[in-house]
């Protein structure tokens, strides 16, 4: 809060000096009403900041459910009969399916492996579209690792999920 001055003169008119006013000054009606402002302000934006972390909390809670469940459900269909072979597993779109599941692979577990190519494929759909592939990975090593990965993608709302990815 600002204070209010007035400005004194010694007797013999040498230097003026400042000092504050009486405590019996009043603020004005304008100053009050913009202070209430503000503090309604404060009060407004930190309710909005309060339900803004707990949408985000709520929305965080509701995406970890959705997960658990599509991964329970995507493991129980692994084994399944329904899966449909793909005709040509050197298409374009199965190599950038197959890159992502190594990269998302390497970022799970700290490992740096290279993805060569796709030898084999399935298809299984529901709300979504599973890809069970079957690919040669590297390592540095001479040897190629092949392994088995499934891969959920969803158009809308767009999801691409690792569902599982082993050595073969």
């Amino acid at each position: 809060m600002a204070s209010s001055m007035t400005m004194t003169a010694s007797f013999f008119g040498g230097a003026v000096a400042a000092k504050p006013a009486a405590g019996t000054t009043r603020r004005s009606q304008l100053a009050v009403r913009a202070s209430m402002d503000l503090e309604k302000a404060a009060e407004e934006s930190s309710n909005t900041r309060r339900g803004l972390v707990l949408a985000g909390m709520a929305a965080a809670a509701a995406s970890s459910v959705a997960k658990v469940a599509m991964a329970d459900d995507a493991k129980k269909t692994l084994s399944s009969d329904d899966w449909t072979p793909i005709p040509n597993p050197a298409a374009p779109e199965l190599d950038q399916i197959a890159m992502f599941a190594v990269s998302e692979y390497n970022k799970k577990e700290k490992k740096s492996l290279v993805y060569e190519f796709v030898f084999n494929g399935e298809t299984q759909e529901d709300a979504g579209v599973r890809y069970r592939l079957l690919i040669s990975v590297s390592d540095g090593q001479p040897r190629v690792n092949n392994f088995e990965t499934v891969v959920y993608c969803q158009a809308k709302p767009t999801l691409v999920d690792l569902i599982y990815f082993e050595p073969r």
